[in-house]
């Protein structure tokens, strides 16, 4: 019978550095790339939208680390069959990936939420097979080693890599849709905790224009985050809040165009905020237009991962005088 373990950073009675007998790690983490690349001495392979995921499998238990040392298999119990995975007569086995939800065939963050009951795990790394860590072994043959110690199936799958043309594979992820990109070289040996430069993530980001409509101070700054808002059939939909890209320097210039502030929400404006962060808010008008990074607009209308790329317009005038246009009646047009 399969035994899910509680809430706690390790299992009761243990070792605090040990989960089932095995290293209680965090996972090696991964620095940014500019752009895609080709390189024979890489692997690249998709950079799974969800949440990262440490998994500690024996015969008849499970234990899911998350990157912050907290325990997953309370929030996804339907993951307690991964021990059943395991191959042949493995009687422990670490193996770092990542859960996610599909929807519709593709990776869907927000069904993680919505739809824990769904999920699947994509492995693409091993650490430890029974008594032999792992850490000092080249990735390529930890790979190999991986497939042979657990089987696809059933919860899990297995995250396929590709050599060499990591230009090919961002083109394919742009495409799809998906987060972004791994490169990682085929020699690297594995760091737990640290972030280094022998895996890399490329993120495929998109760039759009939105209004800003309010903002949030945050201790320390005057303006912590702008509110955004997307015009469509005469209302302001907000899409969230950016405040990455938001240094000192634009901040001032922000509090010149931003003026004194509305007592609340224009009526146009349908908020999709939690109610304290309403509550903080303060209103502005008029509205000026910003270029924002992001990865994707969620199904339920949020962006993600946004960063502050810019004003648009010169100066608070011009974003004075988009705002009086937006009044004579073309709230449902794009910046």
């Amino acid at each position: 019978m399969l035994h899910r373990l509680q809430s706690s950073e390790s299992p009761p009675g243990e070792d605090p550095d040990k989960i089932l007998g095995m290293p209680a790690i965090d996972p090696m983490l991964a620095q940014t790339a500019t752009g895609p690349f080709d390189d024979e001495n890489y692997l690249f392979e998709v950079k799974w939208d969800g949440y990262r995921c440490l998994a500690y499998l024996t015969p008849h238990r499970v234990y899911l680390r998350s990157r912050n040392g907290l325990a997953l298999l309370p929030r996804f119990p339907v993951l307690v069959t991964l021990s059943s995975n395991l191959a042949g007569e493995t009687t422990r086995a670490l193996i770092d990936g990542e859960i996610v939800a599909f929807h519709d065939g593709k990776v869907d963050f927000s069904y993680l939420k919505t739809q824990p009951e769904g999920v699947t795990f994509v492995a693409f790394d091993i650490l430890y097979v029974d008594e032999r860590p792992l850490f000092a072994v080249p990735l390529c043959r930890r790979r190999e080693i991986l497939k042979t110690v657990v089987r696809e199936g059933g919860r899990l799958i297995f995250s396929e890599a590709v050599p060499e043309n990591g230009t090919a594979v961002f083109r394919w992820v742009k495409e799809q849709g998906l987060e972004g990109m791994m490169a990682k070289r085929k020699d690297s040996l594995y760091h737990p905790g640290e972030r280094t430069r022998d895996w890399l993530k490329i993120k495929n980001t998109r760039e759009g224009e939105f209004w800003v409509v309010g903002y949030l101070p945050s201790p320390g700054r005057r303006i912590g985050s702008l509110v955004l808002a997307q015009p469509e059939d005469g209302k302001f939909h907000i899409l969230g809040r950016v405040s990455s890209g938001l240094d000192h320097g634009l901040e001032e210039v922000l509090l010149s165009i931003l003026g004194q502030g509305l007592p609340g929400p224009d009526p146009r404006i349908q908020e999709k905020l939690k109610r304290s962060e309403a509550q903080k808010v303060r209103w502005v008008k008029p509205y000026f237009g910003v270029s924002v990074q992001y990865t994707e607009i969620t199904s339920d209308g949020k962006l993600r991962h946004p960063v502050l790329r810019g004003l648009l317009g010169a100066n608070a005038s011009q974003a004075r005088k988009e705002d009086q246009s937006e009044d004579r009646g073309q709230g449902d047009r794009g910046l």
